[in-house]
């Protein structure tokens, strides 16, 4: 009985010792204007940059609990973060840029102000190391420092695994799967035709029942304002059930437009989720 309770205890301990650890590979604080937060999670990850034999080290640093496989999923890496913390109450998350052993940079998206900043790539690093496995350092201001009518300081210190994002695949013109889907939509929703539109279209734009006959026109004809009149899809890229595709064509007003239509594979097939667009020059 004793042998036993000695080894409990002893098990005890190192999982005592690994949640510490746990707990101390990411902490600090960081405020801007009337927002502030302590991380409490962290992702780091390798970005291309200028030069392609040195990416650029990304420690991704948030006051919530990060989906990882939605960041293994995602098309836009920070994107995914972004999703995240629009679904959690008060979500804010840092990218901090690992620049050099002795600078920084900061990208803030605080949810609570509904403000994305980014900061300049001057701040103090230190203690930095980065392998092919791990990276750690520290990042932070010097003194408070000021953009327009705020203030902010932040002292932030990591040390997590780098996790490996797979890259997605380019899409050629016309866009594959995904492409050939959003033209037909756009051409359904030109045809008012319920049948072949419903099903591709954001849950937020369908209504819970069908258009009667005598509102179809009606429903269609708002539903066009937010979507091209005409369209070519110039390619994308994917990521397994994610797609980005870049598009140009005309709105309901024929004025040229260019732009980005992101979509995602659910169980009737693939489906709108977020779309911006530009007027063309």
């Amino acid at each position: 009985m004793t042998r036993l309770r000695t080894t409990t205890l002893a098990a005890l301990l190192i999982l005592a010792s690994v949640a510490s650890f746990a707990a101390d590979a990411v902490k600090g604080t960081f405020h801007f204007g009337n927002v502030h937060f302590e991380p409490v999670d962290a992702l780091a990850y390798q970005d291309s940059s200028s030069d392609p034999a040195k990416p650029l080290t990304i420690v991704m640093l948030a006051n919530f609990k990060i989906d990882r496989s939605a960041v293994l999923e995602a098309i836009n890496t920070p994107g995914a973060l972004i999703e995240q913390a629009a679904t959690t109450d008060a979500g804010a998350f840092l990218l901090v840029r690992v620049v050099s052993a002795e600078r920084c940079g900061i990208f803030a998206f605080l949810n609570q102000a509904e403000r994305q900043i980014d900061l300049a790539n001057s701040f103090a690093a230190k203690g930095v190391t980065v392998t092919a496995s791990r990276v750690a350092g520290e990042c932070a201001t010097i003194k408070p420092e000021k953009m327009f009518d705020d203030a902010y300081d932040f002292h932030l210190s990591y040390d997590v695994p780098l996790t490996t994002i797979p890259k997605p695949a380019t899409l050629a013109a016309g866009g594959g799967e995904p492409g050939a889907v959003y033209a037909g939509l756009v051409k359904a929703i030109q045809a008012a035709d319920w049948n072949a539109a419903h099903l591709l279209l954001p849950p937020d734009q369908v209504p819970q029942t069908r258009p009667k006959p005598s509102e179809v026109k009606g429903y269609f004809h708002d539903l066009g304002l937010n979507y091209p009149k005409t369209v070519k899809v110039l390619g994308g890229l994917q990521k397994g059930g994610r797609a980005s595709i870049e598009i140009r064509g005309t709105n309901n007003e024929d004025k040229k437009i260019t732009g980005t239509v992101a979509m995602k594979k659910v169980a009737s097939g693939w489906q709108v989720i977020d779309q911006n667009f530009y007027f063309a020059d």
